[in-house]
């Protein structure tokens, strides 16, 4: 389940870009071709969806795993009582686990925050770095900022 958090940037992007994004032999192609449609061009046509995708993938195991380690520290006997005093599953999840989840939204929006300021390697090896894609301005967003925080791209 968590696998894709320690699979690097590049080999992450490399896989989706050949296996999963390619036009004529990706496996999202053979799907769309299976239906009758015509496989869509990912990387040209859906840029920055794309890239949301493989860095979703890669990144949501940890937001995953921290915020499920959060539910699983809530006191069962809190919900218990609320179930007890005929609270419905909306006003337990609103008052009781929301609120209990609050630390660990706060962590992964910020671990989460901190990786976007890096991910410049899926960016250029997706797209290439491509003038005309719509990743471009991302990918000197991206740029920008790691030679802000001091990190050379020598």
């Amino acid at each position: 389940v968590i696998a894709p958090f320690f699979v690097m940037p590049t080999v992450s992007a490399l896989v989706w870009k050949n296996m999963f994004m390619d036009p004529i032999n990706g496996i999202l192609a053979h799907i769309w071709k299976f239906f009758g449609a015509a496989p869509v061009e990912w990387l040209t046509q859906a840029s920055m969806q794309s890239i949301v995708l493989i860095v979703s993938w890669q990144w949501l195991p940890f937001a995953t795993l921290i915020l499920l380690t959060s539910v699983q520290s809530l006191d069962r006997e809190q919900l218990e009582a609320a179930e007890m005093d005929g609270a419905p599953w909306t006003s337990r999840f609103w008052y009781l686990i929301l609120p209990h989840l609050g630390r660990a939204i706060t962590i992964v929006l910020l671990i989460q925050t901190i990786f976007l300021l890096s991910i410049f390697a899926e960016i250029f090896v997706t797209t290439g770095g491509a003038f005309g894609t719509k990743t471009l301005t991302a990918n000197i967003v991206a740029i920008f900022l790691m030679r802000a925080v001091g990190k050379n791209l020598d």
